[in-house]
């Protein structure tokens, strides 16, 4: 018979004592493993929420350590890789930026009027009343030769050969000249924006050269006199021909003139000169 055990008042409450401070124990545990799990759960969710906006705030994402170093981490990373992308789109934005200005740029200086404008026939100047032809052929100055603008000798160009019956100016003995409006090769075009002068001289060393051009004048309507401007082109021929001298039918001296020599040698060749002026290649 198994011995019977009695509850004196003492034992009973030691009973219940024990029994209440073992119950106690449990449920702290259990409260600290609930506590550490929302803290996980808590941090967690503040990993994410930093990973989420590291994009736009590194700041944030460097302050979400407590989750975790692996979601931190990765939440600093992004926010790296992010503004590394962010300053070469910048920058490639900046380069493109920059061409655009470049272009724009360039744009706006080719309509500011840099091209010059087209030139004109010089039949076409305004106010132009008549040219002159200076021509040395010996005596103390050259002598002038006069034409109206759209008189014949400037508007047509006389056939090979120059002779006495067919010439526009006449120096020595087998001298003749031809002038008329040209191109700048000194092919006749009566809407032409330059002048020309050829001929024939029939005489070699110890002569001198033939065609002496003192000046071209364009003479207008108030009496104002314009020189030729520069030489667009001549042809000097023979023994005594002085190709330097060409420039000096645009020095504005009256006194000093060209030597472009002869064309003995060659008959079916003219000496030349050929003269542009500012009023009808830059009108204003």
């Amino acid at each position: 018979m198994s011995p019977v055990l009695r509850l004196t008042p003492r034992l009973a409450l030691a009973l219940v004592a024990l029994a209440a401070c073992n119950g106690d124990d449990s449920t702290s545990r259990g409260d600290t493993a609930a506590t550490a799990s929302a803290t996980d759960a808590s941090a967690s969710t503040t990993s994410t929420s930093a990973s989420t906006s590291d994009g736009s705030s590194s700041g944030d994402a460097s302050t979400s350590t407590t989750g975790g170093g692996g979601s931190a981490s990765s939440g600093t990373s992004g926010d790296t890789s992010s503004s590394s992308s962010g300053g070469s789109t910048g920058s490639t934005t900046g380069t493109t930026g920059s061409t655009g200005g470049t272009s724009d740029t360039s744009g706006t200086t080719g309509t500011t009027g840099v091209v010059p404008p087209e030139p004109i026939p010089v039949h076409e100047i305004p106010g132009l009343k008549s040219i002159t032809f200076w021509e040395r052929s010996g005596g103390n100055a050259p002598t002038p030769y006069t034409f109206e603008v759209l008189g014949p000798e400037l508007t047509a160009a006389l056939p090979d050969p120059l002779t006495d019956q067919s010439h526009d100016i006449k120096g020595v003995t087998t001298e003749f000249y031809d002038v008329y409006y040209s191109d700048i090769d000194g092919v006749f075009d009566i809407d032409g924006s330059y002048l020309t002068i050829a001929g024939s001289f029939g005489y070699k060393l110890p002569a001198g050269g033939g065609l002496n051009l003192a000046e071209i004048a364009l003479n207008y309507e108030n009496n104002d006199v314009e020189y030729g401007s520069y030489v667009a082109s001549f042809v000097a021929l023979g023994d005594n021909a002085a190709p330097d001298s060409a420039p000096k039918s645009i020095d504005g001296d009256l006194q000093t003139h060209t030597t472009m020599g002869n064309n003995v040698d060659e008959p079916g060749k003219r000496l030349r000169v050929t003269l542009g002026f500012e009023s009808s290649l830059m009108p204003q």
